[in-house]
């Protein structure tokens, strides 16, 4: 089977609102995401999701790291829901670290879902580099994801084989819709 995978850049803003000015968790979260895809690095190699986990932290080295995780993590506290994530812990700025939690609290699954946070392992050497949140199991060996620190410092949807995955893990996202907050070059700024 030939699988084929492409790049798909989303406008921010192209997400159904549901509610007054609420929605469901996941989809809180992924509205979010999607909210800040375009470049985010700035010249001197910091983000805006990098000084907000060292400030909270206590690393300022954190300002100008990797911010994959650092990016998803920052989604979820913008919609209040950072502690379905494991909360703000220095070692999941760590990918390998952040995948070891959802192992050892028994919330990691080989399956893709909508929701979900995909852990990459693009070399195959099981462990993560990398990860994103899933959009969609396309159900053919690839999925749609959102990613932060992709394509030289943007958040960016991208395709991706389900083969480049190590796992995904499952939060439990609550049912109940949760308000939006405005945070970053988001569509809900007031």
């Amino acid at each position: 089977m030939s699988v084929t995978i492409l790049t798909v850049f989303v406008a921010p803003c192209h997400y159904s609102r549901t509610g007054r000015g609420k929605m469901a968790g996941s989809e809180a979260f992924l509205a979010m995401a999607k909210s800040q895809v375009g470049p985010r690095l700035r010249a001197d190699g910091s983000t805006e999701y990098g000084d907000w986990f060292a400030e909270l932290v206590g690393d300022r080295g954190h300002r100008t790291g990797d911010f994959c995780a650092m990016g998803l993590l920052w989604c979820a506290w913008r919609t209040n829901q950072v502690l379905v994530l494991g909360g703000v812990d220095p070692r999941w700025a760590r990918v390998p670290s952040w995948w070891g939690h959802w192992r050892e609290i028994g919330r990691s699954t080989k399956k893709p879902a909508r929701g979900r946070i995909a852990f990459f392992d693009f070399n195959s050497t099981g462990y993560p580099e990398h990860v994103g949140a899933v959009l969609q199991d396309n159900g053919n060996g690839s999925i749609v994801s959102i990613e932060f620190n992709t394509l030289n410092g943007w958040c960016a949807v991208r395709g991706r084989r389900t083969s480049d995955v190590l796992g995904f893990a499952d939060p439990a996202w609550p049912d109940t819709r949760v308000p939006l907050v405005a945070g970053g070059d988001s569509c809900w700024r007031g």
